[in-house]
């Protein structure tokens, strides 16, 4: 299917003409993503409820459905509803786990358990048979899921069941929500899939923020939320957009875990979270795999396949 070509207003958002460049906006986003688990546990800290940062981080987030005005840019969604509906529901999802994962552990370790998505979109996308994968495509991602493992195995602050699970859970929606990116993009404006997955997530997580515990925080808290809402996560996410674009998933999820690193220095320099020797070296081999990961993947197999 061909979309309808969009206006000149549609180049706000284009894929990175070279991959040197892609690379640079998935490690930016990776970057900005990685301090937002700090801003949570400032804003937890002062007096925020898990509700009510869900609440403002998706009413500030849904601010990019307004790109959703152009006609131009909600046509080329004509066709994809089916995988859009899928990036909805990791919208909602993804971040209602994540949020409360963080109320009930660290940043550092939430995030570690958390990225164990690269690997299940790795192998998610070499079930479609989207990308080939090579021998040092394999040792990148081994060296890359030790790393984790080692960061996991010595925990910063504890670990508890619940915060485990939540965020193991949080990792497949992630997953999900890579996969079902790279083939949804396809002919589709960005900015438009953007809008309507933000919009959804508004729609859900506002009215529900009252039963998920309503506390007020204080000015330092605030201003964590809206740190978190604009600057951890509508900035983040369009550069992350564009980088996928032009990456695609494998890829882009190994490149992005440069988020660990940040997470690690932001909660010592921050929250001043001292990080076990184990979690610095796991750290460090998360960062040799993603600096790796895009010599070793190959091109894909194939188009991507019409089903997630």
């Amino acid at each position: 299917m061909s979309a309808t070509r969009p206006s000149n207003s549609l180049g706000l958002l284009r894929a990175p003409t070279g991959q040197t460049s892609a690379q640079g906006l998935m490690a930016a986003s990776a970057v900005l993503f990685g301090i937002q688990g700090v801003f949570a546990e400032l804003a937890y800290d002062n007096g925020a409820s898990v509700g009510v940062v869900l609440a403002v981080r998706a009413a500030v987030f849904s601010l990019l459905g307004l790109f959703l005005l152009d006609p131009a840019r909600r046509a080329t969604l004509h066709g994809h509803w089916r995988v859009l509906s899928i990036a909805c529901f990791t919208s909602i999802a993804g971040p209602l786990l994540y949020y409360f994962a963080l109320a009930s552990m660290q940043p550092t370790t939430v995030t570690l358990i958390v990225f164990l998505y690269p690997a299940l979109t790795i192998v998610g996308a070499r079930l479609l048979g989207r990308i080939h994968l090579s021998a040092l495509a394999i040792g990148v991602t081994a060296v890359t899921m030790i790393g984790v493992a080692l960061a996991v195995g010595a925990p910063v602050g504890g670990v508890n069941l619940t915060g485990v699970l939540l965020a193991l859970s949080s990792s497949f929606v992630f997953s999900i929500y890579f996969l079902a990116a790279e083939h949804g993009l396809e002919g589709v404006d960005p900015l438009a899939w953007l809008g309507v997955t933000v919009i959804a997530a508004a729609v859900v997580l506002v009215p529900v923020a009252p039963l998920l515990g309503i506390s007020l925080p204080n000015g330092r808290g605030f201003a964590a939320i809206l740190m978190i809402a604009i600057g951890c996560s509508l900035v983040p996410c369009l550069l992350q957009t564009a980088g996928l674009m032009r990456l695609g998933s494998a890829a882009a999820t190994l490149v992005a875990t440069v988020e660990i690193a940040t997470v690690v220095v932001a909660s010592t320099l921050i929250l001043g979270q001292r990080p076990t020797p184990l979690a610095v070296i796991g750290a460090v081999l998360v960062i040799i795999g993603a600096a790796c990961a895009p010599m070793a993947m190959r091109d894909r197999l194939r188009p991507p396949s019409t089903t997630l």
